[in-house]
């Protein structure tokens, strides 16, 4: 590896030398350059071989571009797509035939002015990059710049280059930067974050050359895709080349946990977890019994043999904890309908007590959840945001909500999941940069075959990183961090305060305003002011008290008088759970050789010494006792505070494991499966075929399933006719069927139903296909989802082939006994008078359908939602 670093360091200087050459070239010289490059590129055979040979004349047409942009205003003569651009983005204007670039623009609402141009060490870590390195690279160094050349270089295949952040703020603001360097020389760029996951727009970014976005929307759109049931709902077509920033963030921090689409059937739990609130309670307060246990490293709780006692007695069920999970019984599927349904009761309640007892001992309201707008909004662990449209799985979310007393909100079940490890695995190529990254590079390169390198920094890094400041109590911790912040504000320096959590800098902010000292706020709850408190919090002697919202791609550029008095000074409140979220902190000081200083604090009293063992601790507690001072930050007190990071960091290093393992297996299945999938998505054909081989395999009689179907169209047309009627603008119309399983609906066009037979067979099936692979496919993912055992995990390939055996039996199931049952609901017409007038618009008149609050066509008084609308799935949430 060091060898091939080597060489990647000789083609520097031959990068540099064609960057000399260009610079007597005009404007429009130099985009021709760029059209050739193009041009071979798409000529090409072997477009790999062709983008490393073109990697020097490229990097240093990139490197031209930019100095260019540095000086001021580039003109060159106006092209059709300069004439586009113009009338979409301020970057650029069309004068007679000239197009003029400025090099000032909006970059999310910041004014911002280009002056960049690549220094040696940014063009070997692009170098890097292309060659599919994880790369380290300092904070400050200018990893947004670095990402312009392999990006460039690779989106000239127009095969697509993902550029993933860990956030839609960083996203948006890395696409406004550099987007006018790219669309100089003609290539497409977008953000996916900007547009809505319907939104037409959306699709478009995802055809573009480069396309900007957080990892989190990139899987879950290409988990919707696979949940479409219109080819125009897709919006994902290659997996080319990935360029992760915060890649050990986003590969190790978030590894552990699936990314999960949930919809289907909606259901509300609020009264079954309100009904056993009060038994938990009790169990809360009883503190002079042990009936439960706390594990605050892996966030769970867990009832003791006499919990579980005392819960059985006051519920009068003494067999409540008797069966735990259904396969523990050989011969479930002998026992009785009502013997079954007792044990799925319990096995259930059982999981309403957990999760209660979960939401009241382990999670807390601004540490693991804020509530905004009356709703339980969980905050990201490792990068402090919000995330939004997710919810906690297995009713932790609804035992929350309830603790909280605020509005418990619809679940529904998993339909969809894929780790990080197997979504990664779709691209042909990814890389990455961060600045920790070499902390975690075994399990880079165990994970994911990466290689990793650190990158020089251009400049002398004088930043002075303090050693660690350890006291006996918290209160003393918290007295030493005021008194540092009042000497900052007298010597005129800026701090920046990191906390683990809004409840920590809730308290940290009591203490500021004690001392009378004005700051700025900065965490999940005011991250719409993210970009001018990061603006502000260089200057002068300016307070930010921050959570690790601040610890990741955050900007802060220091005043002249802030480093003339010493430059940022970054102060933890606490260690954080992770080394490397420490090491983040400290980047936001001292940048480009600027000065700057770090120092953390940390007491006896602090939750990361939960993470030592018994032993460990005992002789942490021998040393202290030695120590006559309240001041312990001594090098062997040190040790143990660094060692409890490392406990809990190899913890989650082997759940990790355990949740890759569980995805490996299902992965190549979830391959096939979605494949299959896609066909039938995208060919009706294919799904005719799919189905006369199933009636092969089974031995029927495929003119019965044709009469069979034809007698299903007369009634759709009929329902169709009525449906006309009432409403002569309607253009589509859910059809509600049942078939020996379930009731499921299927959306068709009006007009097409109405004309042809062949339209209604065709479709019938397709979306048939299409309901039961996701519906067997959610039964896989729920079990998925659970805490499987070492057992369990390896039969997943078998409960992979018995999905597929079952698929095949419920497709001829549908296709043999489906009906549509139904007393005709007349509609009320709507009013001429209001179809003339502005209350309705066309567009609205023209979507009418039957709402999930509607009542169910089918007659039996119940909602759409809760008949047969159960299977709507126009609403679909993230969960993790």
């Amino acid at each position: 590896m060091n060898d091939s670093i080597e060489i990647f360091k000789r083609q520097i200087s031959h990068i540099n030398e064609i960057f000399h050459s260009y610079e007597n070239l005009t404007n429009d010289e130099l985009r021709e350059k760029g059209i050739q490059i193009k041009i071979t590129v798409s000529n090409s055979s072997d477009k790999n071989e062709t983008l490393n040979k073109a990697l020097p004349e490229v990097y240093a047409l990139v490197k031209e571009t930019a100095r260019r942009f540095s000086l001021g205003q580039v003109v060159v003569m106006a092209n059709k797509y300069d004439i586009w651009l113009a009338s979409n983005y301020d970057f650029v204007e069309i004068n007679g035939n000239k197009a003029i670039y400025h090099n000032k623009w909006d970059a999310g609402g910041v004014p911002f002015e280009w002056n960049m141009v690549h220094y040696d060490e940014q063009l070997l870590g692009g170098i890097l990059l292309h060659y599919g390195y994880a790369i380290e690279m300092a904070t400050g160094e200018g990893k947004t710049l670095v990402a312009t050349l392999p990006v460039f270089l690779n989106a000239l295949t127009h095969q697509g280059v993902h550029l993933m952040t860990v956030n839609d703020y960083l996203s948006k603001r890395d696409y406004h930067l550099t987007h006018p360097i790219y669309a100089f020389h003609g290539l497409t760029v977008e953000c996916i974050e900007q547009y809505e996951r319907y939104d037409e727009r959306r699709k478009y970014a995802y055809n573009c050359d480069i396309t900007f976005g957080t990892n989190s929307g990139f899987v879950f759109d290409y988990l919707f895709d696979h949940l479409a049931t219109d080819p125009k709902e897709c919006v994902q077509e290659h997996h080319n080349f990935a360029i992760i920033d915060e890649l050990d963030s986003i590969l190790i921090d978030e590894a552990d946990t699936p990314h999960i689409v949930s919809g289907g059937m909606y259901y509300n739990n609020e009264d079954i977890y309100k009904k056993h609130l009060s038994l938990i309670e009790d169990i809360i307060k009883d503190s002079s019994k042990k009936y439960y246990t706390i594990d605050l490293l892996n966030k769970d709780a867990a009832f003791t043999s006499e919990g579980e006692s005392y819960i059985s007695n006051r519920l009068n069920n003494k067999d409540l904890f008797k069966i735990r999970k259904k396969y523990e019984l050989k011969n479930y599927n002998l026992l009785s309908e009502e013997q079954r349904k007792q044990i799925m009761n319990n096995i259930y309640l059982q999981n309403v007590l957990h999760q209660l007892l979960r939401a009241y001992t382990v999670f807390e309201k601004d540490v693991d959840y804020v509530i905004q707008n009356e709703a339980v909004k969980i905050v990201d662990p490792y990068t402090g945001r919000i995330k939004e449209t997710h919810r906690w799985e297995h009713g932790l979310h609804t035992a929350i909500e309830i603790k909280e007393k605020v509005k418990v909100q619809d679940d529904s079940d998993g339909i969809a999941v894929i780790s990080l490890k197997n979504f990664f695995k779709l691209y042909n190529k990814i890389a990455g940069m961060s600045g920790t990254i070499m902390t975690a590079k075994d399990e880079l390169r165990e994970m994911y075959n990466l290689d990793c390198s650190q990158i020089p920094t251009h400049n002398p890094i004088i930043r002075i990183d303090n050693p660690l400041y350890i006291f006996r109590t918290s209160i003393q911790k918290d007295e030493a961090i005021l008194n540092k912040v009042v000497e900052n504000v007298h010597k005129g320096r800026p701090t920046l305060i990191g906390s683990l959590s809004i409840k920590r800098a809730d308290a940290i902010e009591k203490l500021l305003s004690q001392r009378k000292l004005n700051f700025n706020r900065l965490d999940a709850k005011t991250t719409k002011d993210e970009s001018l408190t990061v603006s502000k919090a260089g200057i002068g002697n300016t307070i930010t008290l921050s959570t690790s919202v601040a610890g990741r791609g955050t900007d802060i550029k220091p005043s002249h008088d802030a480093l003339i008095n010493g430059g940022l000074c970054v102060i933890g409140t606490d260690l954080f759970t992770s080394i490397r979220t420490d090491l983040q902190l400290k980047g936001r000081t001292g940048r480009q050789g600027d000065p700057g200083s770090s120092m953390f604090f940390a007491s006896l009293e602090d939750h990361i010494l939960k993470y030592l063992s018994t032993e460990e601790r005992k002789e942490l507690d021998d040393i202290i006792s030695n120590i006559n001072s309240d001041d312990l930050s001594y090098d062997n007190v040190r040790y143990y505070f660094k060692l409890a990071q490392t406990n809990r960091e190899n913890i989650f290093k082997i759940k990790r494991a355990k949740q890759a393992r569980k995805d490996d297996i299902i992965a190549p299945h979830r391959s096939k499966f979605y494949k299959q999938r896609n066909k039938v998505l995208f060919d009706a054909i294919y799904a005719d075929e799919l189905i006369n081989d199933i009636i092969t395999e089974y031995n029927i009689k495929i003119n019965e399933i044709e009469k069979h179907l034809l007698s299903l169209y007369d009634k759709a047309k009929e329902l169709t006719l009525r449906a006309r009627r009432n409403n002569s603008n309607r253009q589509q119309i859910l059809i509600p069927f049942s078939d020996n399983q379930h009731p499921f609906t299927i959306k068709y066009d009006v007009n097409l139903i109405q004309t042809s037979l062949q339209y209604f067979m065709s479709e019938f099936k397709r979306q048939s296909i299409l309901q039961i692979y996701d519906e067997s496919w959610k039964e896989l993912v729920l079990h998925m989802m659970q805490d499987l055992d070492q057992k369990e995990i390896d039969e997943l390939d078998g409960d992979y082939v018995r999905m597929i055996k079952n698929v095949h039996q419920n497709i001829i199931s549908r296709l043999q006994s489906s009906s549509i049952v139904f007393n005709f609901i007349e509609e009320t017409p709507i009013p001429s008078a209001i179809i003339n007038s502005n209350q309705v618009n066309t567009e609205q008149l023209k979507n009418m359908a039957i709402t999930k609050d509607s009542p169910c066509p089918c007659g039996s008084g119940k909602k759409y939602c809760e008949c047969h609308g159960g299977n709507i799935r126009n609403i679909r949430r993230r969960r993790i």
